[in-house]
């Protein structure tokens, strides 16, 4: 698979031609992909991915943090488009000037760039400054310029389409289950282990706390059962995400993301772990004192187990 840096490192030819942000790289934006590969294959064409950095939405200004966080990072985008029989995959940097060209101009570079030859989207997709492009426009251009439009239904379940906003909502409420449902995999995040105040150590339960890409989403406050992967081994983990109130005495803290690595026993700082988050045990409380936030751990950890032994 080849990977250009933007449309204009491109120099391909009869492309099939997918174009979007696809965050999270959910069903829906399989179900698309599965249907473009499948028929560029047939036709003997490149199957070719478009997609952008940073989103859209951040770049215009209708998304922002707290509110907006990525499902994933480009790396694993990048990765999970590899599963795909793509020919090429175009990261292309999403700017303010980028976002002003005339639906006209885009298309006129698709065509000279990749010799498009047949664009597939969803209903509501749309390209170019002010959403010019949307599909009724592209119909009326793809039989003049000489390439098919291809709308494919979203894919859909008991409560809508899937898309990434659902799964962000559903981590906000701390449903991973929903989440990995839409997703069609579990949530998980990676970061590095960096030192923390050793306060569960202190209470027989050392914890690794990860540092994430800030602009990453991450479940809800609570405690989860999950499974934790490092070098190519997999260890039952309980996460904690939170403000860690017990210990707040009404000061604000920075929220962390810790995990207990059952059965583990070792120095873990500096290495990167991916968190698999499996279901949401509780709410983060806060406890009269340590001892009793140190018995409610004990449950939590068997919990944890009972959790990943019926899951598996």
């Amino acid at each position: 698979m080849q990977y250009f840096e933007s449309i204009e490192h491109a120099a391909l030819r009869g492309v099939y031609l997918a174009i979007g942000s696809f965050d999270g790289l959910h069903r829906g934006h399989r179900h698309l992909l599965e249907k473009m590969t499948q028929a560029a294959q047939e036709d003997g064409a490149p199957a070719v991915v478009l997609t952008f950095f940073p989103h859209p939405r951040v770049v215009l200004g209708q998304a922002s943090a707290p509110s907006f966080r990525y499902l994933i990072p480009l790396e694993e985008r990048l990765r999970l488009l590899r599963e795909f029989p793509l020919d090429a995959v175009i990261v292309q940097p999403f700017t303010s000037a980028f976002s002003r060209i005339p639906a006209a101009d885009f298309l006129s570079t698709l065509k000279s760039r990749l010799g498009l030859r047949s664009l597939w989207c969803g209903p509501n997709f749309s390209l170019g400054k002010g959403r010019e492009g949307n599909v009724a426009y592209l119909t009326e251009k793809g039989a003049v310029q000489d390439f098919s439009l291809y709308v494919v239904p979203p894919l859909a379940d008991a409560a809508g389409p899937i898309a990434s906003n659902r799964i962000r909502q559903a981590l906000s409420a701390g449903d991973v289950v929903q989440a990995a449902g839409l997703l069609g995999r579990r949530f998980a995040v990676s970061g590095t282990v960096v030192h923390g105040m050793g306060r569960g150590r202190s209470m027989g339960f050392p914890t690794a706390n990860l540092d994430l890409w800030p602009e990453l989403a991450v479940p809800g406050y609570g405690i989860y059962a999950g499974w934790v992967h490092l070098a190519g081994r997999r260890y039952a983990g309980a996460t904690s995400i939170g403000v860690r109130p017990t210990f707040a005495n009404g000061a604000t803290h920075e929220a962390t993301v810790e995990t207990h690595l059952l059965d583990f026993d070792g120095d873990l700082y500096g290495a990167t772990l991916q968190l698999e988050f499996v279901a949401r045990l509780r709410e983060e409380i806060r406890f009269p004192n340590a001892d009793a936030l140190r018995g409610q751990m004990m449950m939590d950890v068997a919990q944890t187990r009972r959790v990943l032994q019926e899951g598996k």
